[in-house]
């Protein structure tokens, strides 16, 4: 990628090309959140080792490049399915204050470590869960709970579709569907918001079959900047349930 200033102030150059202003405060914690999870990196394989370089483009700036693409309600109740290691979580959380993120991965050791991240940045209304998402999304803990589930790198769509359709709440009769337009797209929730990328025609045929999928969107994630990056072809996929 060849960032010629500190990847910080990159990142932050990136977002404001881009209509997204991040304050001093917001910088400060991102930073720190890239040096714990480089940290606990060490310890359990979090990210791949080889990205690790990269970790500014390939996965701060790639979890937030959504916000190009869409706009989160306030006081969204949003579920990281798969966190791994609290991505997209975390950032996004960061750039949004009044999100209200858990953050659930199947894998003990990952879900320690962020909680330990958490912890250390001091972060509010964040929380971490570990267990499977077929057996949680069952529970009255987590069942009908979220706004919004969110998921990046974590298997085909139609897939994530039944695994985020438990935990979200179902909508009023007022609710209104999604419009699509040429900016950002405001969430209707109930919704699964998928990072996604290459040819997915296979998978979105199949997502559009499952009888509670309402609709079925897809943003490319091209903003200004992204040209430098490994973020070819990327898209987020919005899908509304019902």
């Amino acid at each position: 990628m060849g960032i010629a200033v500190a990847p910080d102030l990159w990142f932050r150059t990136i977002l404001l090309r881009n209509g997204l202003r991040l304050e001093d405060e917001a910088l400060t914690l991102v930073k720190r959140y890239v040096e714990a999870l480089l940290r606990a990196n060490k310890v359990v394989n979090l990210i791949s080792r080889k990205d690790e370089e990269h970790i500014w483009s390939h996965h701060i700036l790639h979890s937030v490049s959504v916000l190009f693409a869409l706009r989160f309600p306030e006081h969204c109740r949003m579920l990281d399915l798969g966190s791994g290691g609290g991505l997209p979580g975390i950032p996004l959380r960061i750039l949004l204050p009044t999100l209200k993120v858990t953050m659930l991965d199947s894998t003990m050791k990952k879900i320690n470590e962020v909680r330990a991240i958490v912890d250390e940045l001091q972060l509010s209304d964040v929380s971490t869960v570990w267990g499977r998402a077929e057996e949680l999304g069952r529970s009255d803990a987590f069942k009908e709970r979220f706004d919004v589930v969110i998921a990046r790198a974590v298997g085909p769509l139609e897939e994530l579709v039944r695994l985020a359709h438990p935990f979200l709440r179902k909508p009023s009769d007022e609710s209104e569907r999604s419009e699509e337009s040429s900016g950002p797209l405001m969430l209707k929730e109930p919704c699964l918001v998928a990072y996604k990328g290459g040819d997915i025609s296979a998978e979105l045929e199949k997502t559009r079959r499952i009888r509670y999928v309402r609709s079925v969107q897809t943003k490319p994630l091209v903003f200004d900047g992204s040209e430098q990056m490994a973020l070819e072809d990327k898209k987020v996929v919005v899908v509304e349930l019902i």
